[in-house]
């Protein structure tokens, strides 16, 4: 767990002082999450995509935390916002997939997982270590 309910404690003082750094929203956000305090990383999250709504990896890690509670319509939904700003995130795709397959809908997962792979396959041949 490292620090992070220091961290949470360092990212409200710096809140008090610059309640719209959309930074801190989203660090506190993760910490939060870290801690397995998901409904609370979601409202950190909210915040900053209140603030920066164009913010892929808010979106992305707000998904993330309403997955893990088990609250998959809304997750799935925040994978798409992350995808509209950044549709090349194959881990949002990924996630996305994960979230289908836990609804009990295949279809949808594969065809997630599909888009997932063929983008992690573009950026490893786009890499230097090609073959």
């Amino acid at each position: 767990m490292g620090r992070n309910e220091e961290a949470v404690a360092s990212f409200d003082k710096a809140l008090e002082i610059k309640p719209d750094y959309h930074q801190a929203w989203y660090n506190r956000g993760y910490a939060l999450d870290d801690l397995g305090r998901n409904e609370e990383a979601v409202a950190s999250y909210d915040k900053a995509v209140e603030i920066k709504p164009d913010y892929h990896q808010a979106w992305y890690n707000r998904g993330i935390a309403l997955r893990n509670l088990g609250r998959n319509e809304e997750a799935v939904a925040s994978f798409d916002k992350a995808l509209e700003i950044k549709p090349d995130y194959h881990q949002a795709w990924y996630n996305k997939a994960w979230c289908y397959i836990l609804q009990g809908n295949i279809k949808q997962a594969i065809k997630n997982l599909q888009k997932a792979i063929c983008l992690t396959f573009r950026k490893s041949r786009k890499g230097k270590n090609r073959f």
